[in-house]
């Protein structure tokens, strides 16, 4: 009889193998109202760590984060359908693809109030490995 590898058949396991495997940059970066934002987050970063604790898969870090990220850091998980969302301690939803290359980040962010272009509405992240 054979063991099996869990880590290679569960998708959730691949995800996290993936997402942990290196610190995401190069952002190319497409906000809802004002377009192309990527010169604005040219020295964007996203790292993942895995540490299961208290329901969460691990630890996030983030730097240069502009109006698309109020957090620096903080704790990540899967949301609990496992429907390809990222849920962040602060309550952050985020919708994720990724790929051994590639991550893609999509989500809102509400308005704070007042002006609201380039700082609130719907942005997609693509970034590459550092």
């Amino acid at each position: 009889m054979f063991a099996c590898d869990d880590d290679n058949v569960n998708p959730k396991s691949q995800n996290v193998k993936l997402i942990t495997a290196t610190t995401w940059s190069h952002a190319a970066v497409t906000h809802s109202t004002d377009g192309d934002l990527s010169d604005q987050y040219q020295n964007f970063a996203i790292s993942f760590t895995r540490k299961p604790e208290n329901g969460f898969e691990g630890t996030f870090i983030i730097s240069n984060g502009g109006y698309a990220f109020s957090e620096n850091t903080g704790k990540w998980k899967f949301h609990d359908d496992f429907d390809n969302k990222i849920v962040f301690d602060s309550g952050r939803q985020i919708q994720y693809d990724v790929e051994e290359n590639t991550l893609h980040l999509d989500f809102n962010v509400a308005p704070p109030g007042g002006r609201a272009n380039g700082l609130s509405g719907h942005f997609i992240f693509d970034l590459k490995p550092l």
